[in-house]
């Protein structure tokens, strides 16, 4: 359900409703976590024939970095490098992994430490747009499409009727029309390829987990609840709701 409403409300969020993207880091970085925590602990039990003391996954914290790192042991065991291979050569991928793992280790309380007066944490969003929207946007935004175009003309024509005073995921002032369309119309390729990318590192670690049972010879059929999260990328792709349970949309 973590990993569900992530990438739904990742698909939904735009500049001018950053809650959602807000609340998409909280369940993705909690839903990727406890995904490679349980890797860990069914390995543990069926290595050692008993369960792991009492502080074991405690121990091992919010790092999602270094979650991945096991997860990256077990791929090797399972002969599935390729999975992770395929996360960590995309810089896209890589660089939202290291996001997430800061936002669950510090960045989730930026907004307090900003009430507090604090500077010792980074704006998420700010950081967000800043290293993974800019390399979605290069790569995958197109503002000559039919729609783009016309609304871009459009928004020469607005200046002299029409006042604008907002501001961007980075905080930066939008005064102009043609600032207003540009940003608005991008957000939808942001939330699009955000949710993509973010697919694919869950879509590995699940197919892993998937190899892991088969291996393990596991009466515990995991996998069966993230059947959603192993669809074709093309399908993924479209998606826009995520509910892993029936009737699959929020």
């Amino acid at each position: 359900m973590n990993l569900g409403v992530g990438l739904t409300f990742l698909r939904k969020y735009n500049f001018a409703q950053l809650g959602f993207i807000y609340q998409a880091f909280f369940s993705l970085s909690v839903g990727i976590e406890r995904l490679i925590k349980l890797m860990i602990l069914y390995e543990y039990i069926y290595n050692n024939d008993n369960y792991p003391p009492k502080n074991f996954l405690k121990s091992k914290g919010h790092d999602i970095e270094k979650l991945f790192e096991e997860a990256k042991i077990l791929a090797k065991k399972y002969s599935q490098e390729h999975l992770i291979d395929k996360i960590e050569k995309c810089e896209i991928s890589s660089k939202i992994i290291k996001n997430l793992s800061d936002f669950a280790k510090v960045n989730r309380y930026f907004q307090l430490d900003k009430l507090s007066g604090s500077n010792n944490t980074e704006d998420p969003i700010a950081r967000w747009d800043r290293e993974i929207n800019s390399l979605i946007v290069m790569k995958h935004f197109n503002p000559n499409t039919k729609n783009n175009r016309a609304m871009i003309e459009i928004s020469k024509h607005m200046d002299g009727f029409a006042m604008f005073r907002h501001t961007d995921e980075q905080d930066r002032e939008i005064n102009d029309a043609q600032d207003f369309i540009y940003n608005s119309i991008s957000s939808v390729t942001k939330q699009k390829y955000g949710m993509f990318y973010c697919y694919k590192i869950i879509n590995g670690l699940c197919e892993l987990q998937r190899s892991q049972n088969s291996h393990l010879h596991s009466n515990a059929y995991l996998y069966e609840f993230y059947m959603i999260f192993r669809m074709d990328f093309k399908d993924a792709l479209q998606k826009k709701s995520w509910n892993p349970h029936s009737p699959y949309k929020f």
